[in-house]
């Protein structure tokens, strides 16, 4: 039965006889539960904007992810005429395109949510997302935003290159559903173009080892839905690589009941219980968007005994580094749970082939393996920018030019966590999505702070998050407009994780979640409660209230 103060959904009560088996009764509950999180992606098809491509508009957006349709929806509750430019026949980017049907986002729900863009009448607006949303939740949030954008909206439409400078351009576009490429071809001219064309995330490097045809069990990339018809019950999982899609895959095999999970990676990632990414939301912030430094050191206390009581074994760079440089953070609890009860482990190396029954590593040792997935990352996607502006220099502010902005995520660095975005993209999008409208309605004033020659430059494919985040601040100190955006944008962020998962109710559902999740990786069967890895946030709530 759910807490009324804090639940999102509705309760649901399940009656299991005496006699039922404990793992029968688990199964039964999660399949319940999971029931409604897939999604038909054909939702995220709009309706085919019959109309011919605008001749001129004051913005034009390159790409239907995420960050472009918060940026067209900006936009346009701004009063500006904005085309967006969507080279698939569907809006949602990289969710639509790599996201399991099992994927949970990497950031607390209150971080990564953009219902306040949804329109008021929309159904979506008022159906609340699961904390760590599903992909289904996401995508469904997505198609209700493309849908209300659908006017403004061309699918289909390759953008080939952005022409000039200064605030004049002229966007090159071919239509691909007009039978030939190129037959649909124009020229739109804008005062503004931003360039919400993913970074971070390019094609999927493929798993290829030698000795694939002798391998017995499954192999498969661990995107896009290529591991959906597997039965993980029993099995012995071996996941190459340890990013986010990565520990996403071991959550998924250890819920679905793998009996082991071994993550293979030429150097550990850093992976963090749900509770630190909630604090580093919900925390009060200082004047420049900052935690306090005793709670931060408080909480990585907690992290780092956390880490030792587990077993999981910390990245390499530890205790110097919070990370190591290209890394992400990681968000899981069951990460260290399945760790202390022996159930998931960690080696460094590389895999070099497959043989029946198994994987060789490195080091020449065998791991007996009935599924094996590969999570070895993405190719950057830095060159497109490159490619469509003939500009290979990116301001620290996300411009390439007056009004011309690339609005993508970047590398994570060591200095990003401490900062209002938290760990969120959309986070960063709403803010800059923002400034560029700021920016496109006060361009004498603004232009010195986001394009002048003294704001501080970079070439595009060494963008940092740490170079973006030290531009907010000095543009929160330079323009009170900005400023007042901010302040808007962390309150009502603030606002929505105390109405939905405050933080007395949140330590107390999370302790509740940790104690359940053992007797869900001991096969529906109550573990002893001193087996138990013990609790280290219970203080939390504390953390979270001002000085």
């Amino acid at each position: 039965v759910a807490d009324a103060s804090v639940a999102r959904r509705p309760p649901a009560v399940f009656d299991a006889a005496d006699a039922t088996p404990a793992a029968e009764t688990v199964d039964h509950v999660a399949s319940s539960m999971m029931a409604g999180t897939g999604f038909d992606r054909r939702v995220l098809l709009p309706p085919r904007n019959e109309a011919p491509l605008p001749t001129e508009v004051d913005v034009v957006v390159v790409g239907g992810g995420l960050l472009g349709l918060l940026a067209a929806a900006t936009l346009e509750a701004d009063g500006r005429a904005v085309v967006v430019l969507e080279q698939r026949a569907t809006v949602g980017g990289i969710w639509s395109m790599y996201a399991n049907s099992t994927s949970q986002v990497n950031s607390s729900e209150g971080g990564y949510c953009f219902k306040e863009y949804l329109p008021h009448d929309s159904p979506r607006k008022r159906e609340p997302n699961r904390d760590h949303s599903t992909a289904a939740e996401v995508l469904k949030d997505a198609a209700a935003l493309g849908a209300s954008l659908a006017e403004l909206t061309h699918t289909q439409v390759r953008v080939e290159q952005v022409l000039g400078t200064g605030g004049e351009y002229h966007v090159v576009a071919s239509r691909l559903d007009s039978g030939t490429v190129g037959k649909g071809a124009a020229v739109i001219r804008a005062k503004g173009v931003i360039l919400a064309i993913n970074d971070r995330v390019g094609m999927p490097r493929p798993l290829q080892l030698p000795g694939a045809a002798t391998f017995g069990g499954e192999v498969a990339d661990g995107t896009a839905d290529a591991l959906a018809h597997v039965d993980w019950r029993g099995k012995r999982v071996v996941v190459y690589g340890m990013g986010a899609f990565a520990v996403e895959n071991v959550r998924t095999a250890l819920e679905a009941g793998a009996a082991h999970v071994t993550v293979v990676a030429r150097r550990l990632g850093t992976v963090c219980p749900k509770m630190i990414d909630y604090l580093n939301f919900v925390k009060p912030w200082d004047g420049e968007y900052r935690h306090d430094t005793s709670t931060n050191v408080k909480q990585l206390k907690a992290w780092r005994s956390l880490y030792q009581a587990s077993g999981a074994a910390p990245p390499e760079c530890w205790p110097g580094k919070i990370k190591h440089d290209g890394h992400t953070i990681s968000v899981s609890d069951i990460w260290f749970i399945a760790s202390h009860m022996g159930k998931l482990d960690t080696k460094v190396g590389t895999l070099e082939r497959m043989v029946a029954g198994g994987v060789v590593l490195s080091d020449g040792a065998t791991l007996e393996a009935d599924v094996v997935v590969g999570c070895i990352g993405f190719e950057r996607n830095t060159t497109f920018c490159e490619q469509l502006t003939g500009r290979s220099m990116v301001h620290h502010s996300n411009y390439l030019d007056k009004n011309l902005m690339y609005l993508a995520d970047a590398e994570i660095d060591e200095g990003a966590f401490n900062f209002m975005f938290g760990s969120s993209v959309l986070e960063y999008a709403k803010f800059y999505t923002k400034v560029y409208a700021e920016g496109f309605a006060r361009p004498s004033a603004l232009g010195p702070l986001l394009w002048g020659d003294g704001v501080p430059a970079c070439a595009i494919k060494e963008r940092k998050w740490s170079q973006y985040i030290e531009t907010a601040r000095e543009l929160m100190r330079g323009d009170p407009a900005i400023a007042a955006a901010a302040k808007a944008q962390v309150e009502a962020r603030t606002a929505h994780f105390h109405a939905t998962m405050p933080p007395e109710s949140f330590v107390a559902v999370n302790r509740r979640e940790w104690e359940e999740l053992h007797t869900r990786l001991n096969g529906g069967k109550p573990l002893p409660r001193e087996l138990h890895l013990p609790y280290f946030f219970g203080e939390a709530a504390a953390w979270c209230v001002p000085k």
